[in-house]
């Protein structure tokens, strides 16, 4: 891909998802591995204060359908817990299933069917998206996951990926040499929200969100192939000394940030740490 100082994207979702990732990876990624082969108010006589429940993620999980985002797989147990003995096959990147059930307990697992198998995966926002998902490759190496009602075109700065319709965000991955040559962190005329590590297929890096500056009168980096958005968000990575990846995020509200976040989950090089088996990646399960 070629390497330049452009992206696209947009912003604003708190870091705390982030914190949560990167304590938990541990646990995480005993989950993951080569896959085997296959409110309301009520009246009363006197004032009150209303209390509103919050709901159940259940009813809106079962019956939906998710795909695998971890390029190592994810695998598939007989019961809801990280127990020796208990992995029954294993569903790889790309692989959609269907939820069945929803266990809050351990951290959350989901119980689901594929379709030549069923069992319970842990419900972890990092390995799994809802939805279904395309894929896309380059000639070197580089692959990532992007949802089937987007597409994706090759531009000078990058690959851009963009809606077939309906809205105008956009994403973008880059590749260069070095992070400097992406330039300066962020977009000229977005400030930071926040700024925290991020672990991207082994590799550690930064995840940034941005909120355009209604004041800002500067130039719009060019050439642009489709409009800056109030929201920004990118995630730079150094590979190696003479690698570096960008993926950025334009876009309008945060309840479209999770396609961002389907996109950096996903996303494989050939770069040792990536490329780990399965069994140095995953530690010994909880007895």
């Amino acid at each position: 891909m070629p390497a330049r100082a452009r992206r696209l994207t947009r912003a604003g979702v708190p870091a705390s998802a982030v914190a949560a990732f990167v304590t938990g990876a541990i646990s995480l990624l005993a989950a993951c591995g080569g896959a085997p082969p296959s409110s309301s108010r009520t009246p009363t006589s006197t004032p009150t204060v209303a209390v509103i429940a919050t709901p159940s993620p259940t009813p809106q999980i079962i019956g939906t359908t998710r795909t695998v985002l971890s390029p190592l797989g994810l695998r598939v147990h007989s019961a809801p817990a990280l127990v020796s003995g208990n992995v029954i096959g294993g569903f790889s990147q790309g692989r959609s299933f269907s939820v069945i059930a929803y266990e809050s307990g351990g951290g959350g697992w989901f119980h689901v069917q594929g379709a030549t198998l069923a069992g319970w995966v842990v419900a972890d926002p990092t390995l799994t998206a809802a939805g279904t998902f395309n894929t896309y490759s380059e000639a070197d190496g580089f692959t990532a996951l992007y949802p089937q009602t987007w597409g994706f075109q090759q531009e000078s700065f990058g690959t851009l990926f963009v809606p077939q319709q309906g809205t105008a965000d956009s994403a973008v991955l880059e590749t260069a040499a070095s992070l400097k040559t992406f330039g300066a962190a962020g977009l000229p005329g977005y400030l930071a929200t926040s700024v925290t590590p991020i672990v991207v297929c082994g590799y550690t890096g930064t995840l940034g969100y941005y909120t355009k500056e209604t004041s800002y009168t500067g130039a719009t980096p060019a050439p642009l192939p489709v409009p800056r958005q109030p929201l920004y968000a990118e995630v730079r990575l150094a590979l190696d000394s003479t690698h570096a990846v960008l993926i950025g995020f334009n876009y309008q509200t945060s309840a479209q940030v999770d396609v961002f976040s389907s996109l950096y989950n996903s996303v494989a090089f050939p770069f040792p740490l990536c490329e780990a088996p399965a069994s140095a990646a995953t530690p010994t399960p909880k007895a």
